[in-house]
């Protein structure tokens, strides 16, 4: 086993990093954190009710005995292929240990018809189903026509689907949710499994918890070894010492309160989509913003922060150079980044472990309704575009409507780009990102939504500051019909960024929709409209 390591080769951050260190150790933030004290937050935090996850190196021990049985009798009874449908917040962690370990885990945390489309092409025979939703709404076996939640009518769909070939879906799903939820209910009713999450900790900060283990485990990731690290690592985490690596990642991030680059070609794969995701909830807009990159030269980067690279067991420092370097194995970095950030809230006068609000059901209104509440503002090509009254009249082509929500981010303003689209069969639209950053100048964001949130989950400052959004969405080529419902799985998408558009207008934003009415060719005319800016 390897300890997590922080190199900081950014030497105009360093004497800050130690003093801010030194502080934390002076204050036994460490030791108290390794406790489950909620003092370092003072009071009235949430921390009391939220630092379950603390313990859960040690206390999630029990976990791998039921995941090794579950696993065996699903592989007698033929089925070695899972697919997790579950909320974004608690997919990330299992996705990103079955991809360390090598494993084939299909995540379904999106109602994208092509991307779930997919999943039903596969051996369904050979299938189990994972639904992790902490208090969803999500029933198993025949459905009962209720409106639900993206999980909701992704799982509809595949339980459907189970059952179309001739598999009892009680007996293939297992379910992960918190005890006595809506969820817990029904499943147990149905005969499902069942696995318990405990309430005190946020999904977040779930990664070695149910939520993360179960999933990639049943895939047949080394989980024992992920627990094994994570739990060496904690021990060593816990020192009130300022060369303890999670208090100078700890005064790092509260330094680096701009943009923080995270390098996607180093350390554990998907480890970053991760650390994104634990780090954007839990400083409420007074913290860094991340923001994943192609490397640690990627384009726009406005220079108000570090690169950060996420290193592997072994490597201390990547081959090129980067700011910020954390090394170890994918259990140990979840511990470090986890008491990295409970640290750093602390410094940052900031409760990290307040819920933020994910995007749902509760945010988008009727998949039934409209396929759109306003007609675009123009068409160019298969191009839908529809934007706000920020937007020139006349404008008629995708480059200058680009060009005029650019011109609103101002010199030090941010783009967001958020993608509803298939992250699998649309990934050529991630390469966006870089050429539009080089293009603009802006430190650019991209992700694949509903997992990501164009602002990045956090509060956003008071307009005109605080940076201008782009969303992507398209036409499915084939539609997936809910069960029990009157739409399909395109309507649910559909209403989701609906919701997340009209939120961000409604807060003063400049919001471009680009709708691809094919998706090919749409993201031709995009990528095209970007070389001309």
């Amino acid at each position: 086993m390897t300890q997590p390591s922080v190199d900081l080769a950014d030497g105009s951050l360093a004497e800050e990093v130690e003093r801010l260190a030194g502080e934390l150790a002076a204050d036994t933030v460490a030791s108290r954190i390794a406790d489950g004290d909620p003092s370092p937050w003072g009071q009235g935090s949430t921390a009391a009710d939220g630092l379950g996850w603390v313990d859960l190196p040690l206390a999630s021990r029990p976990l791998l005995g039921q995941i090794s049985a579950l696993r065996e009798s699903f592989r007698v009874a033929g089925a070695t292929r899972v697919v997790l449908v579950g909320t974004p917040g608690v997919t990330a962690a299992a996705e990103a240990i079955a991809r360390d370990g090598g494993v084939g885990l299909t995540v379904l945390d999106t109602a994208d018809p092509g991307q779930v489309g997919d999943a039903l092409a596969g051996d369904l025979t050979a299938t189990v189903l994972v639904v992790a939703d902490r208090t969803g709404d999500v029933p198993i076996g025949p459905p009962d026509g209720s409106a639900g939640s993206t999980v909701d009518a992704v799982a509809r769909v595949l339980s459907d689907a189970l059952a179309a070939e001739g598999v009892d879906p009680a007996q293939r799903t297992v379910v992960i949710t918190e005890p006595g939820s809506v969820l817990d209910e029904r499943a147990r009713s149905a005969g499902a499994t069942v696995i318990t999450a405990d309430r005190d900790v946020p999904d977040r900060f779930s990664a070695l918890g149910p939520f993360g283990l179960v999933p990639a485990g049943l895939a047949g990731a080394d989980v024992a070894r992920v627990l094994a690290d994570a739990a060496a690592a904690a021990e060593e985490l816990g020192r009130d010492d300022p060369e303890n690596p999670a208090l100078r990642l700890a005064a790092a991030l509260a330094t680096s309160t701009g943009a923080l680059p995270l390098d996607l070609t180093r350390g554990p794969a998907g480890l970053a989509e991760w650390v994104e995701q634990l780090v954007t909830g839990s400083f409420a807009g007074r913290g860094p913003l991340p923001v994943l990159v192609e490397g640690p030269d990627a384009p726009g980067w406005s220079g108000a922060g570090t690169t950060v690279a996420l290193g592997s067991a072994t490597a201390r420092r990547p081959a090129e150079p980067a700011g910020l370097t954390t090394a170890g194995p994918v259990g140990a970095q979840f511990v470090l980044w986890e008491r990295a950030v409970a640290a750093a809230g602390r410094l940052l006068d900031v409760d990290p472990f307040t819920a933020e609000r994910a995007p749902g059901p509760a945010d988008a209104g009727d998949p039934a309704g409209p396929a759109d509440d306003a007609e675009p503002a123009f068409v160019d090509g298969s191009v839908a575009v529809h934007a706000g009254p920020w937007l020139p009249t006349r404008t008629g082509t995708v480059t200058d409507a680009l060009r005029a929500l650019v011109d609103l981010a101002g010199a030090d303003g941010h783009l967001a780009v958020a993608a509803w689209l298939d992250r699998l069969e649309d990934a050529s639209a991630a390469v966006l990102r870089a050429e539009l950053a080089r293009r603009t100048g802006l430190t650019t964001r991209f992700g694949w939504a509903p997992r990501w949130r164009a602002d990045g989950g956090r509060r956003l400052p008071d307009p005109p500051t605080g940076g201008v959004f782009c969303l992507l969405t398209g036409d499915a080529e084939e539609d997936v019909p809910v069960p029990g419902q009157p739409y399909g799985l395109a309507a649910v998408q559909r209403a989701q960024a609906r919701a997340e558009a009209a939120a961000l207008a409604g807060s003063g934003r400049p919001v471009l929709r680009l709708h691809l009415h094919d998706r090919v060719a749409g993201l031709v005319t995009v990528a095209k409209a970007i070389q001309e800016l």
